[in-house]
């Protein structure tokens, strides 16, 4: 998962097999790096960034290997 995929100019990049570890390590990057620009967004803004980190975690680029 990339920052850039969540609206911030950062190419930071989280890669993990494990969902709920990627996306806690995405939000602690954006909490360090981003605190004041993440903050000033409304809290529907805010939750927008959580689910799209649910989104990109499950989706998939079409190869199947999140089937596997």
């Amino acid at each position: 998962m990339r920052c850039r995929d969540l609206g911030f100019n950062d190419d930071f990049i989280v890669v993990d097999n494990d969902p709920s570890r990627a996306k806690e390590k995405m939000r602690e990057h954006i909490l360090d790096k981003h605190k004041d620009e993440f903050e000033q967004l409304s809290d529907y803004h805010q939750e927008e960034i959580m689910s799209k980190m649910d989104f990109l975690l499950t989706r998939g680029c079409g190869c199947g290997v999140l089937k596997l």
